[in-house]
């Protein structure tokens, strides 16, 4: 019994200190984390984008892979603010039937001109104490499908 006194110190402690755990989170804030991996993307800096994707999508989309796809359809317009309206829990598919619990980053992107609004959500998850975010899982499905995906809609245009 002498034995395990101080075994079960050692794991407390180890508990405690939060070690070895994947669901430790990270102590960045998620939205500017968000906000962060936003700003690359819409100033089309994919490589640097692809660095904070979690490890599953960039297993999928593979760096060169990704910068090539991405680029044949550039961000032109880029916002004049990007701001955090809300963060909520949620669980989020990754596209490749797998769904694990995240951040749901909802983003106010504004362009210029009167009106010029998007609102996007990004979700960033927990991965070895940082925060990584995840590819929508139709765009998932796009790269595992080898099918280069392209916009879906412009960013608004100024109005002239």
């Amino acid at each position: 019994m002498r034995r395990l006194a101080p075994v079960a110190a050692i794991l407390a402690v180890l508990a405690a200190a939060g070690c070895g755990g994947e669901a430790a989170v990270p102590s960045g804030d998620p939205g500017v984390f968000a906000v962060k991996v936003m700003h690359l993307i819409v100033t089309n800096q994919y490589t640097a984008a692809w660095q904070d994707m979690i490890p599953d999508d960039q297993r999928v989309a593979p760096l060169e892979e990704y910068v090539t796809c991405e680029n044949r359809s550039p961000i032109l317009l880029q916002p004049i603010s990007v701001r955090v309206l809300d963060i909520g829990d949620r669980s989020v598919d990754l596209g490749n039937g797998h769904s694990v619990r995240s951040k749901a980053v909802q983003l106010r992107l504004a362009f210029p001109g009167a009106g010029n609004v998007l609102v996007r959500t990004v979700h960033v998850v927990a991965v070895k104490h940082d925060w990584k975010w995840v590819l929508p899982a139709r765009r998932f499905q796009d790269y595992a499908d080898d099918a280069c995906p392209t916009a879906t809609a412009p960013p608004p245009t100024q109005s002239t």
